[in-house]
């Protein structure tokens, strides 16, 4: 087995030049760089160094190996990186998911703090909607979920905090049918249209059919980018989050069908276990509550805390 101590010391000769160099960065005396080098060679029967040479030059084998062992000392590296971090209670790993309803925008600048802090950190970004977010807490697929609404599973066992209330408004295209009714629009006049929806993402809880009593004709779709475009082509008609809706009203490429009851308006919340956070997932939520990433998306005024 190729010691460590001779790998870090193929690998300060090859950056240094010189034997001697790399003995005094390794504080070490040059004979013992020497030395371990030369145990090396005897070990596995190789040649590492061109000794011909005034300054030292690695053979085609001893670039192999340097190579190789660079690999090695990274992984180390990374081991130890990570031990210290597990030991300090930062996670090796942090799953996060958030639900299809919210944009992944506002939550970069914060992901990018976090790696920058700690660069061994493994993150891993989801998309669930509706009770697959829910699933994905769970089953344990996910360490943190935001974005989630309604009730929790029985025996979940997390926590959640209000982020706060996203309005959401009907629309359609300007070249719908229902563009054409006059407002306020009577809710049973909408019963036979066509409704745009994002499949619940469960796999093995209670799938959820959000605002779709009554409703006769669907169009399930994998996510909201699908649902906009099948809006805007007018296919049907369907209910987007404000933040979403309104630029596309201005544009002119969806119109907001006007029913005379009040938008619905529901809770979101950011869910976790308290059994399993460690300092990342403390880190990401208090960051993402203090700073308010979501402000210009739901409704703060209306969070009414944890």
């Amino acid at each position: 087995m190729i010691p460590l101590e001779a790998l870090q010391a193929l690998d300060a000769i090859d950056r240094n030049g010189s034997f001697a160099a790399a003995a005094e960065e390794l504080f070490r005396v040059p004979s013992a760089i020497t030395y371990t080098i030369k145990k090396l060679e005897e070990q596995l029967d190789i040649t590492l160094f061109d000794r011909n040479k005034q300054r030292a030059k690695l053979t085609s084998t001893g670039k192999l190996v340097l190579d190789k062992g660079r690999e090695i000392l990274r992984q180390v590296q990374q081991l130890e990186a990570q031990a210290r971090q597990t030991e300090t209670g930062w996670e090796n790993s942090l799953r996060i998911v958030i639900d299809a309803i919210l944009p992944c925008e506002p939550f970069w600048p914060l992901v990018n703090e976090l790696k920058q802090q700690q660069p061994w950190l493994n993150v891993q970004i989801m998309e669930e909607a509706l009770s697959g977010s829910w699933e994905a807490l769970t089953s344990d697929r996910a360490d943190i979920i935001i974005g989630v609404s309604g009730d929790e599973p029985a025996g979940a066992n997390c926590q959640r905090h209000c982020l706060g209330h996203l309005e959401m408004l009907l629309c359609c295209s300007p070249g719908h049918s229902a563009a054409q009714l006059e407002h306020p629009i009577n809710r049973e006049q909408l019963t036979d249209y066509t409704h745009i929806v994002v499949s619940d993402s469960a796999r093995y809880l209670p799938q959820r059919n959000v605002g779709l009593l009554g409703i006769q004709q669907t169009l399930s779709v994998s996510h909201i980018q699908q649902k906009i475009s099948a809006l805007c082509h007018g296919i049907g008609i369907s209910h987007l989050p404000r933040y979403l809706a309104e630029p596309l009203i201005q544009q002119g490429q969806l119109v907001h069908l006007k029913t005379g009851s009040n938008h619905p308006s529901s809770p979101f919340y950011m869910c976790w276990k308290p059994s399993q956070a460690g300092k990342a997932n403390d880190w990401l939520r208090q960051a993402i509550i203090s700073r308010q990433v979501l402000a210009n998306v739901v409704e703060l005024g209306k969070a009414n805390g944890n």
